[in-house]
């Protein structure tokens, strides 16, 4: 048998390498899709609004935190290429799959450098929420990547494969299984060194970048607070994956912002529709409705408060302070007594319900009405039922029984009666 020459020689300057010498000021280790570097990102299949692929290296936090959806549509394989500064030497790659609800749970990496065609670098199956690849070389189960997640599952490089995450210029990641969901990605993250062929300057040049954004990411908040800090899922839209001001329970137990709710109502109205549960389709009703997560809000604000000195959460709405915002945004779904009553504005109110029409004012000119036909008493509340009759609550509850009045002995139904003020 004729013994492959290239795979030998590339086998042997695998071995040659030496990783441990190459950790100098020289050969700093960066992650390479840092917005600073300026990385290319692309994917031809369409995305969520909202949930781009531009998301993985955007400057900005909040929309990597939203990270990238597939359009709804979409079905595995879904391909993304992703191209660095300068070629580079892959140490692992570590990828969040899980967003929100949508969850992958099979990846595979592509590498090329300076050929044309992309090899398979990894591949992976899992359960679990993300997947680090790793090189084989340096890392191994007793010796885990930095800031590794036990939560993600551990997989390493093929070794034949080495002379491509050797000296990488683009990566492409195939996202080919998913959990019952739409393909997705939450992050991304490559990290390694420049590779020996790029020059000193350009080495240097990109010390100097990360240097400068690591100073800039220190100067307000420590190293530590940023590790630590983390919004809790459950602080989460279930459908847009945001922070929510005012959490909504719906009768499907998910919980939702209440823009989100009254988003979904205007479109299902628009539509000709009545309001539902976006999860379930169930048709909302006086025992099946939205309601207000009182303890989840109360935990919501506390999160803000504490933590308002943050960039990340400057451009989250609060609602705490807010001059009467709250109770504007829970009418109709919860009611609260107040303490106090403005005068002007309790004429207001009376005034307007004056003018409702399901509500009776009796003239002087209509003063026997105010008698209840059947015990001939005059009381400032009456219910009037369809045929014109006028009792007291005591005679309403009595003709309850046989829902028939008992001057016409007309018949009448519960919720025919009119509540009537004096």
């Amino acid at each position: 048998m004729i013994p492959n020459t290239r795979l030998t020689k590339d086998l042997e300057s695998f071995a040659s390498f030496d990783w441990t010498n190459s950790n100098t000021n020289s050969w700093k280790m960066f992650n390479f899709l840092n917005s600073k570097l300026s990385p290319k990102i692309s994917c031809r299949s369409p995305s969520m609004d909202n949930y781009e692929i531009d998301n993985i290296i955007s400057d900005n936090y909040a929309d990597r935190m939203r990270g990238f959806i597939a359009y709804s549509a979409i079905k595995p394989p879904v391909e993304i290429e992703i191209e660095f500064i300068c070629p580079i030497n892959i140490h692992y790659i570590t990828l969040n799959t899980t967003v929100g609800s949508q969850k992958c749970t099979g990846i595979e990496i592509f590498a090329k450098n300076s050929s044309v065609t992309y090899t398979s670098i990894c591949k992976s199956v899992y359960d679990n929420p993300g997947v680090v690849f790793c090189n084989s070389k340096m890392y191994s189960k007793n010796n885990l990547p930095p800031n590794f997640n036990s939560d993600f599952h551990l997989a390493f490089f093929k070794c034949n494969t080495f002379s491509y995450f050797l000296n990488a210029s683009t990566i492409k990641i195939i996202i080919f299984r998913t959990e019952k969901s739409v393909p997705c990605l939450s992050s991304v993250e490559v990290w390694g060194k420049t590779s020996r062929t790029c020059s000193a300057v350009t080495r240097d040049t990109i010390s100097r970048i990360m240097q400068k954004s690591n100073q800039d990411a220190t100067s307000n908040i420590t190293n530590a607070e940023c590790i630590d800090f983390k919004i809790p899922e459950d602080f989460k839209d279930d459908l847009t994956y945001e922070i929510m001001s005012i959490p909504m329970t719906l009768p499907s137990g998910k919980t939702i912002d209440q823009t989100t709710l009254e988003k979904h109502i205007n479109s299902e109205i628009s539509f000709g529709r009545k309001p539902c549960d976006p999860f379930t389709g169930v048709k909302f009703s006086n025992t099946l409705k939205p309601v207000l997560n009182v303890a989840l809000k109360s935990r919501i604000d506390m999160f803000l408060l504490q933590n308002s000195h943050r960039e990340e959460l400057a451009n989250v709405k609060r609602t705490l302070g807010g001059s009467g915002q709250i109770m504007n945004s829970l009418n109709g779904c919860n009611k609260r007594k107040r303490e106090t009553v403005d005068v002007d504005e309790l004429d207001e109110l009376i005034s307007k319900t004056k003018q409702s029409p399901s509500f009776l004012n009796f003239s002087s000119e209509n003063s026997d009405k105010n008698l209840c036909s059947r015990c001939k008493v005059e009381t400032e509340t009456m219910y009037e039922i369809p045929c014109k009759h006028f009792y007291c609550r005591t005679c309403v509850l009595i003709i309850y029984k046989d829902l028939k009045c008992l001057i016409c002995g007309k018949s009448f139904k519960k919720n025919d009666v009119r509540k009537c003020h004096l």
